[in-house]
């Protein structure tokens, strides 16, 4: 079997090169990392310039263009390239319009950041030390340029309005440094343990509230604050085997048969790599003078939730066939008990709904049943 962690690594630097040469040819738009996630707690969705999206994952690129989703109960922490420390909180949607580091190349410092809905907090980094004017959040109906601080911004929908009992608008908190909300009809400036609002009715000015709200008191969670320590992910060994079900069989992860199982491992949270061979469907002779198909790939991750393990199966199935090389993204998802082989055949990316299916190397026939089993090696 191909070296799953080279064919990994390769792969992801294919991407990013395609994924930079398409961007040249855009108008000579820079395509660099303007930021990365540090911390996902929960679930939470990147949607990039193209409309494309995919589930958002720990240590992922942040680029110019991408929206952060986050669902309810859940946060992302992102640090961006000039050490800026940004926390995107429960069931609330992000976009890095712009950010540019003149200490990374760019001709000068840029920051232009919009919150669309929800809350976010901010510990700027080294543009907004350097050059405050160089740097602005956008909400809606507002703007919020900074001072070198630390400050919580709220753009409150009429949902996320009537859940929190207030006005519509947007809220901004300082909790270090000073910061100036700023409406068509004119600004304020707000400092250290200050609160502004700037409403959407027509005629609203910003204003500085006469006390913090509710929803904008207390210090951020544990797992929010700048010195926050991820919980060490686990090591994992993910098994997919090929087979008529012989329960004696499945029950062995040592009686491996030559190519009809195929082992990863895998770190949880984090995408890895899996390549199959790929070929005609079961009991489906292949076409006179077709090309076999030669393998898939399959990214996935995998995550531990008790004594159950979530595998996502997300990125694209390339594969190599009569028709030339195809691809097609996959939007899987499998809960199978933790250690234990689950029989997949029809629920995974090997579905064999199209002209091919997944199967092993071997030309044997009983390669009809899929079989997943996830190992947490960490116990």
């Amino acid at each position: 079997m191909v070296s799953s962690m080279h064919f990994g690594a390769a792969w992801r630097i294919l991407r990013s090169v395609l994924l930079a040469l398409t961007l040249a040819g855009c108008g000579g738009a820079v395509w660099a990392a303007a930021g990365t996630i540090q911390v996902l707690i929960g679930t939470a969705r990147i949607t990039q310039h193209t409309g494309q999206q995919r589930p958002a994952l720990r240590g992922d690129e942040l680029y110019e263009g991408d929206t952060v989703s986050t669902a309810a109960n859940s946060n992302v922490q992102i640090r961006m390239i000039d050490d800026a420390i940004i926390w995107v909180r429960p069931g609330s949607q992000f976009k890095i319009e712009r950010y540019r580091s003149d200490r990374h190349g760019a001709a000068k410092n840029e920051a232009s950041l919009n919150l669309l809905s929800g809350t976010m907090r901010q510990v700027t980094g080294a543009i907004g030390k350097a050059s405050p004017g160089d740097y602005k959040l956008s909400t809606p109906n507002a703007t919020i340029g900074i001072r070198g601080t630390e400050f919580d911004a709220t753009f409150a929908t009429a949902l996320i309005a009537a859940q929190l009992n207030t006005p519509p608008g947007t809220y901004n908190r300082v909790y270090v440094g000073s910061t100036v909300l700023e409406g068509p009809s004119g600004r304020v400036e707000l400092n250290k343990d200050e609160a502004g609002f700037m409403g959407m009715l027509p005629g609203d000015q910003p204003q500085v509230l006469p006390r913090i709200p509710a929803f904008m008191i207390g210090k951020p969670a544990a797992a929010e604050r700048v010195d926050a320590t991820p919980t060490k992910p686990r090591s994992l060994q993910i098994s997919v085997r090929f087979g008529e079900g012989d329960e004696d069989k499945m029950s062995s992860t040592s009686s491996r048969d030559t190519n009809t199982e195929q082992r990863l491992r895998a770190v949880e949270g984090e995408r890895a790599t899996l390549v199959l061979a790929q070929g005609p469907a079961p009991r489906q002779p292949p076409r006179s003078g077709a090309k076999p198909a030669t393998q898939s790939v399959v990214d996935l991750v995998t995550k531990i939730n008790g004594n159950n393990a979530l595998v996502q199966f997300m990125a694209q199935n390339q594969s190599v066939g009569s028709a030339g090389v195809q691809a097609s993204q996959l939007a899987t998802s499998l809960n199978v008990p933790l250690g234990v082989w689950t029989e997949v055949s029809g629920r995974g990316p090997w579905d064999g709904t199209g002209n091919s299916t997944l199967s092993s190397n071997s030309a044997r026939p009983d390669t009809s049943r899929v079989y997943l089993k996830v190992d947490d090696l960490s116990r």
